[in-house]
Parts: structure tokens; sequence; C-alpha cells
């Protein structure tokens, strides 16, 4: 029985209803179809250690991924961040141009 009435109760529904596991998978097959066409590079690099003990913290509370995952996840982030950025910094400096010359 579920705490909250407005969370649904998940052991009776997977108890009537099972899932359709007819085209599942796992171990080295499953890995390889979910991280196909997904490179990555090994490298060697110097993080200081409270950085790397808080990624490691965070991966207690997240859904199970590394630390390494969430190093990339968020550098990933810090990029598209930065690449928008530019390009608002672009426009502004465009507009301000265009309001000048006009």
């Amino acid at each position: 029985m579920p705490t909250n009435r407005n969370e649904p109760d998940y052991q009776s529904y997977t108890r009537d209803i099972l899932p359709d596991l007819t085209g599942a998978t796992r171990g080295p097959v499953a890995r390889q179809e979910r991280h196909r066409g997904v490179r990555k590079q090994p490298i060697t690099i110097r993080i200081d250690t409270d950085v790397v003990d808080a990624f490691k913290a965070l991966t207690k509370r997240t859904d199970g991924r590394g630390y390494q995952t969430l190093i990339n996840q968020a550098l990933r982030e810090w990029l598209q961040q930065r690449e928008l950025r530019e390009l608002i910094r672009e426009t502004v400096r465009e507009e301000l141009r265009r309001a000048e010359s006009g």
C-alpha cells in the first residue's frame, strides 16, 4: 500500500500487469546496445579531491550512474550553456551596432 494517496502502488501493479520481456537483453549485449554510437576516450586528468568526492557523493543520490558519467554530464551542460551565452553576446553586440548606426 502506498504511503501517499497520490503515489501509485507499484507492487500491486507489477503483480497484476507483467512487462513484455520478449525483446529484453542483458549483460554485455544490452550494454553494447545502450552505448551504440557513443564514443568515449580514456584520458588522464587531475581533479581536486573535494570535487571528485562531491561527484561520488552525488552518485549515491542519483539513479546509480557513476561519478565519471556525472562529471561528463556536467561538462557537457557547461559547454551548452557557454555556447548559449556566446550566442546571446553576439546577438546583443549586433543589436547594439544596429542601434548605433541607425
